[in-house]
């Protein structure tokens, strides 16, 4: 299914939620739930005092490893890498105004695995968040949502912070599962949150920039941008998942504007605008600030950090929906024509490009100099990042568009059909 496809499909949805299951206790439970309850518990390490959901050497803790989004995994990664396991996630279907079903599954387009301790944590588009052990694939718990798991988790204090689309930020404890606190918003969260200072900041379709108290879920401040027009029902205000450094956020809206603010208060800064919806998110590295967006002459943008001034943009045809990775000095973003690049950092100039042939919506992760990402073309591939040379790939058996969680040497992605993998 395409952007445009997804859309549609959204919008028949959102204008058909009393046509789906009766709600069910907190915004209503997906159509079916195929688990028993497994009555076991993760046993986490204790906390290591970090007040951000910042990964570590051996833990990954949020949508693009950390809160510049310039932390891609860690680990030695070979090149004739196996499949150690699989999960099939659970999935619901709704039925639409026009009499159809449609069916949830798989892992969403912002979406990413976490790992931390002996566990993996992925939500799916099937309204599910699961606990599993990162060795073995064993389910040690899961959490039934209102609705889909689209953007990441974050990992914080041994909890686990998470958006879904049924409108609800949740923080869930790590070991259990147990919801600590919920938050409520008036429209779909998809934007992945991340904790910096303590305070847990997201994005979401109404448009708005949300701080939070981490322990209590209290709101400390909200910041609007507006919902934005010119795309169609099913998508607006703030997909993009926020970046932060030296106490400024960055992120694009669906206005075709990326913005900063200050993280004290949500005090705009600047604000530039470089095309249409942007739902990708800024990776920050030095003073510069580097972005996507779906539709405009110039599609991937450099921005000077502290004022906002473009310093250097290119066309990738079709635009760009999946975040840059950073490695070694060099820039890797993948487009809607199928073409995984690697560009200079300080002038744009492609170093080099692979050909897939269908878009790629994931943000790659490089990592021990391999770039790892999914495509709608199935294939989960790894390239070399000095060359673009393939050197692994493996097909999945359906696309895949989420990240990927890269820890000591393994690899946990999901698909858009419901599973979960992990090579090793």
């Amino acid at each position: 299914m395409n952007r445009r496809d997804f859309l549609a499909a959204s919008a028949s949805l959102l204008a058909s939620r009393a046509l789906a299951r009766p709600p069910a206790g907190d915004m209503g439970a997906p159509a079916r739930d195929p688990y028993r309850h497994t009555n076991t518990k993760a046993v986490l390490p204790a906390w290591d005092g970090s007040t951000s959901s910042d990964s570590t050497a051996s833990q990954y803790r949020m949508f693009r490893g950390n809160r510049a989004h310039a932390h891609s995994g860690s680990g030695t990664l070979g090149t004739n890498l196996k499949l150690l396991w699989k999960f099939k996630m659970a999935d619901f279907y709704t039925q639409t105004s026009y009499g159809k079903k449609y069916h949830w599954q798989g892992m969403g387009w912002t979406g990413q695995t976490l790992k931390a301790g002996k566990y993996v944590y992925a939500g799916s588009t099937g309204g599910h968040m699961h606990c599993l052990e990162a060795d073995t694939g064993k389910l040690v718990w899961y959490f039934t949502a209102g609705r889909s798991f689209k953007g990441s988790p974050c990992f914080y204090k041994n909890r686990v912070i998470c958006p879904n689309v049924d409108n609800h930020l949740r923080c869930l404890d790590g070991e259990t599962g147990r919801v600590v606190w919920s938050w409520v918003s008036p429209n779909d969260i998809d934007s992945s949150p991340l904790v910096h200072e303590n305070k847990v900041y997201v994005g979401g379709e109404d448009g708005a920039v949300k701080c939070l108290d981490s322990e209590t879920g209290k709101l400390v401040w909200r910041q609007g941008f507006g919902v934005g027009q010119g795309e169609k029902l099913g998508s607006g205000g703030i997909e993009s998942s926020l970046a932060i450094m030296d106490d400024i956020a960055y992120f694009g809206h669906l206005d075709g504007k990326v913005r900063a603010i200050s993280t004290r208060d949500g005090k705009l800064q600047w604000a530039t605008k470089i095309g249409g919806d942007t739902d990708s998110s800024p990776l920050l590295w030095k003073d510069r600030l580097y972005i996507g967006c779906e539709d405009s002459v110039k599609t991937f943008h450099c921005l000077d950090r502290g004022t906002g001034k473009l310093v250097w943009d290119l066309k990738i045809s079709g635009g760009v929906w999946g975040s840059a990775g950073l490695y070694d000095d060099k820039l890797y973003i993948g487009g809607q024509n199928g073409v995984m690049y690697c560009l200079d950092p300080k002038t744009g100039r492609s170093l080099w490009e692979f050909k897939v042939g269908r878009p790629i919506w994931a943000s790659p992760n490089i990592v021990d100099g391999k770039v790892c990402f999914g495509s709608y073309d199935r294939h989960y591939r790894m390239l070399d990042a000095k060359t673009g040379k393939l050197l692994w790939q493996h097909d999945l058996g359906e696309r895949s568009h989420s990240g990927a969680a890269i820890v000591e040497g393994k690899i946990w992605v999901g698909n858009a059909g419901g599973y979960l993998f992990c090579f090793g």
